[in-house]
């Protein structure tokens, strides 16, 4: 037995030191995770967003957002949205009128996985125009949230989310001082 061993060490010299093994380990490895995650917006730079539930339950509003996913491989800006138009007695006069309240965000987002999927936290700022007794109005505030997503291959995608926020810029003092948004459900295509 020890001479077939002799022979065969002779025939097969063993040239892989433990450095070229781990080499080799390390690439196929990496070929094998590769083939195992497939990114669902590898070709996909944008996305667009809206509530059912908004526009189900609000009476002449939208609410929505765009997205940027051009961005990097964990982070995404997007820039929510939304508008509706309500009725509101006036105090001084006793009337009833239509008001109107619109808002625009811009939203970093970092998500806290390898890509850009599932929970994320974020940092923005949002613009608001809305209308009181007095006329109307805007203000500017900053704002943080985190909130989830879930992207299909097709596209397809929906998320929710929390975000806390105040307003510091403009007519701060009118209207609310902060906002709460939650949102969920948002369905949303990436193209």
């Amino acid at each position: 037995m020890p001479i077939i061993l002799l022979l065969l060490s002779m025939i097969f010299p063993q040239d892989i030191s433990n450095d070229s093994l781990s080499v080799i380990i390390k690439e196929r490895t990496d070929l094998i995770l590769e083939e195992v995650y497939i990114d669902p917006l590898g070709d996909k730079k944008f996305g667009i967003e809206l509530s059912p539930l908004y526009l189900m339950f609000v009476h002449d509003g939208i609410s929505g957002s765009f997205s940027n996913f051009n961005l990097s491989d964990v982070a995404e800006i997007t820039f929510p949205f939304s508008y509706r138009a309500y009725q509101r007695k006036n105090i001084s006069s006793g009337e009833r009128e239509e008001r109107y309240l619109a808002y625009l965000d811009a939203q970093y987002r970092f998500f806290l996985g390898k890509h850009r999927i599932g929970r994320w936290i974020g940092a923005g700022v949002r613009y608001c125009f809305d209308e009181d007794d007095d006329g109307s109005y805007n203000k500017g505030g900053i704002s943080f949230g985190v909130g989830t997503r879930m992207f299909s291959e097709k596209g397809w995608y929906w998320g929710t989310s929390l975000y806390l926020g105040k307003y510091y810029f403009g007519e701060k003092d009118r209207g609310d001082s902060g906002f709460f948004q939650f949102e969920l459900l948002k369905f949303g295509f990436a193209f």
